[in-house]
């Protein structure tokens, strides 16, 4: 309940408000007050209204009902619609204002139309669209700039796989992450268990294919072996693909039996392949194959690899203590590379050179030699003004024209930058390079 004090004489202290059709009445009904725009909507002049008893004009059918009776009967603030003499319907709030006996002894009303309000709500209705849709927008764009844990999620296919990794965290099944050495497979098993229900609990990593085979029930089973140090946590069997038939066997029965752990293993080739090529045991297959991350390499995720040199050079900054950068035809050089060694080989490089530059800038002369581009490949591209995907299609243009140089076949130049014959071919006509007669 509202209860609003005002004592006997202070009546004429109440300020008038020119923006909003508000009366007050005193306990018998009688109008004392109003404002500029209180007779509008009754079709009067404000100053018709004022000493007139709210029970006549409710009589009169000026509106009707009247919200003062019954504040004054139930002795709380109450709101009502309201029918007036001109066909409006207004939305009427009543607030009682008590004396120092606690009896009402004036009550204010204010005043909207219902149409107006209708307009209030439907532009409300519409803002809070547009906020769900920025709100939307902006969750997309954290999503394409989302880097968990390390993990840099720039392109389309690692950001869906980020979200995967975190979906099927919520849950208790066995999980596959496929992709090539150094793609990022280890940390996003971190990340799994990171937002699992058994955080709390061990993450234990093994290297499976490290694992003799003489020993291997005794490394897994014996006295705080890996299925013991897992227990209620995480056993993550890395290189999986690498085991012997034997040792799959083996691991296959090991896991037969009910174990409180979550698993995941890491593959860096398929291994739905090489179950159908008789590589991989089926069972230990469907055992293990609940669910499947699939992780690219970089030379895959252009704009992952963009995102990893600049953030590498930056933290090697912080670790040596001298700022540098790439110049941009180092830049352009290094994203045109394979990367077979993914990750790990690119920081690899870029710390050797980095170490190597004595300039504020990382050129191309810095790179490890086998790394340098030879002088027809140097691809000398400015980077001001130009988008990424304009950059890249530059730069496969480039590399297309260094290759049709130095190999005679499309066979030859698919081998060498590891695409598709076909891709090769299509890749020239987007970019009008002339092919030669075996490539028609």
């Amino acid at each position: 309940m509202h209860r609003h004090l005002l004592v006997p004489d202070a009546k004429e202290e109440v300020m008038a408000m020119h923006d909003e059709d508000i009366i007050i009445t005193n306990r018998a009904g009688r109008i004392l007050k109003v404002t500029e725009l209180s007779g509008q909507h009754y079709g009067v002049a404000p100053q018709a209204l004022l000493g007139r008893s709210i029970y006549e004009l409710e009589q009169e059918g000026l509106f009707t009902p009247a919200v003062t009776p019954l504040v004054i009967e139930r002795k709380k603030k109450l709101v009502l619609v309201q029918e007036t003499a001109t066909g409006k319907k207004m939305l009427i709030t009543g607030i009682p204002v008590f004396d120092e006996q606690r009896e009402v002894e004036f009550v204010i009303s204010y005043s909207y139309e219902v149409s107006e309000l209708m307009v209030m709500k439907e532009y409300l209705e519409s803002l809070e669209t547009e906020m769900g849709r920025v709100k939307g927008e902006l969750a997309h764009l954290r999503g394409r700039q989302l880097s968990i844990g390390g993990v840099i999620s720039q392109s389309i296919q690692t950001e869906r796989a980020l979200r995967s990794a975190l979906k099927l965290a919520e849950y208790d099944a066995a999980i596959v992450i496929e992709g090539p050495r150094g793609a990022g497979k280890s940390l996003f098993a971190k990340i799994i268990h990171q937002h699992s229900e058994r955080s709390g609990e061990a993450f234990i990593e093994v290297d499976c294919g490290a694992v003799p085979e003489t020993i291997f029930v005794e490394s897994f089973e014996g006295e705080s072996g890996y299925f013991d140090l897992a227990e209620r946590g995480t056993l993550v069997l890395n290189e999986i693909d690498r085991l012997s038939e034997r040792t799959q066997s083996i691991l296959e029965k090991m896991l037969s039996q009910k174990r409180d752990i979550r698993l995941i293993a890491i593959s860096d080739t398929s291994l739905e392949k090489r179950m159908h090529s008789g590589e991989f045991r089926e069972a230990l297959f469907y055992q293990l194959h609940v669910s499947l991350i699939q992780l690219p390499g970089l030379r895959e995720r252009p704009e992952d690899l963009e995102a990893f040199l600049i953030q590498t050079v930056e933290e090697l900054g912080r670790k040596y203590g001298a700022i540098k950068k790439l110049s941009d035809e180092a830049y352009v050089h290094l994203l045109q590379l394979d990367w077979k060694g993914n990750f790990r080989e690119v920081r690899n490089v870029l710390e050797r050179s980095y170490l190597e530059s004595e300039q504020a800038e990382i050129g191309l002369d810095d790179l490890p030699i086998n790394y340098r581009p030879a002088e027809d490949e140097q691809v000398g591209i400015e980077l001001a003004g130009r988008t990424l995907p304009h950059l890249l299609d530059v730069v496969e243009k480039k590399v297309l024209e260094n290759a049709k140089k130095r190999y005679r076949t499309t066979t030859e130049m698919a081998e060498r930058l590891g695409i598709s014959q076909p891709s090769v071919v299509r890749k020239l006509k987007k970019h009008a390079i002339a092919t030669g007669k075996d490539e028609a």
